[in-house]
């Protein structure tokens, strides 16, 4: 019985040390079943489609003119976001002694899981025209969420654009009778986490199966950002320059929009 208790024992710990490893990427030699093959992964980022011009949950008719953001590390996991209980699943592949070796989120819970690329690079882009950002690494094997992460300074060919701010947005506004034309600047320090890092974690991946060298799309929904934005608090700018989000109400539901995971969905293609 004892013999028994302390097999038990040990098999628990061994998955929950597999479930909750979540360290920098492990690249092995080619047919390693530990680690995978190791990969590159292009990256590029873009607006969803329907951003440029929308109508949000408080009626107001948006159209974006301008959508620069300065982009930090990403990472890429195997374990499902806490959004994924209907997502369909790939087959888990299973290690030494049969352990299953990917992680699952259970509902409202997040477990990164075991990384499966990262791109450290730091960069910006105009979200509107979309482009790419830069090359990162991974190893072969399924991915499942990812964590997107704002540089800060900014660099790249919008650093000049967005100075000392992570996101800048200006747009126009309109709802009946009133118009607003804003411009928004987001300062990383406004999208800080609980670890003290301008990151959004838990952010949805395309589920896909990483077998070679692809590109990772990054898809950034900016009519998430901007749903629940009320502009009535915005002030009516001068000969229709731009006003400010200043402190108020519509520069908080912005910030909590950006801060929303399923603002950012990620998708990986093969070469």
């Amino acid at each position: 019985m004892k013999i028994l208790l302390r097999l038990a024992a040990s098999s628990v710990l061994a998955g929950a040390a597999l479930v909750l490893g979540a360290g920098p990427v492990a690249c092995g030699d080619e047919g390693s079943g530990t680690t995978g093959r190791r990969i590159a992964l292009d990256v590029e980022i873009a607006a969803s489609p329907e951003s440029k011009a929308f109508t949000n949950a408080k009626g107001w008719s948006v159209t974006l003119t301008k959508a620069a953001v300065a982009t930090g590390a990403f990472y890429f996991y195997d374990g499902e976001t806490m959004f994924a209980g209907a997502s369909p699943r790939l087959p888990p592949r299973r290690g030494a002694g049969g352990l299953v070796r990917s992680a699952f989120a259970h509902p409202g819970h997040y477990v990164p899981g075991n990384a499966k690329g990262e791109m450290l690079t730091a960069s910006s882009a105009d979200l509107l025209a979309g482009g790419a950002l830069g090359r990162g690494d991974g190893v072969t094997g399924a991915v499942r969420s990812a964590t997107f992460g704002f540089g800060a300074p900014a660099v790249g060919p919008l650093a000049a654009e967005l100075g000392s701010s992570v996101i800048v947005l200006e747009g126009t506004a309109k709802k009946d009778a009133a118009t607003r034309v804003f411009r928004a600047e987001i300062a990383p320090d406004e999208l800080k986490d609980a670890k003290g890092v301008p990151q959004i974690e838990g952010c949805p991946f395309e589920i896909a199966d990483m077998q070679g060298d692809g590109t990772v799309k990054i898809t950034v929904k900016l009519t998430t950002w901007l749903d629940q934005v009320a502009f009535d608090d915005v002030p009516e700018g001068a000969d229709g320059a731009p006003a400010p989000l200043g402190e108020g109400l519509a520069r908080n539901q912005l910030v909590r929009g950006v801060k929303g995971a399923l603002g950012y969905t990620f998708a990986y293609a093969p070469r």
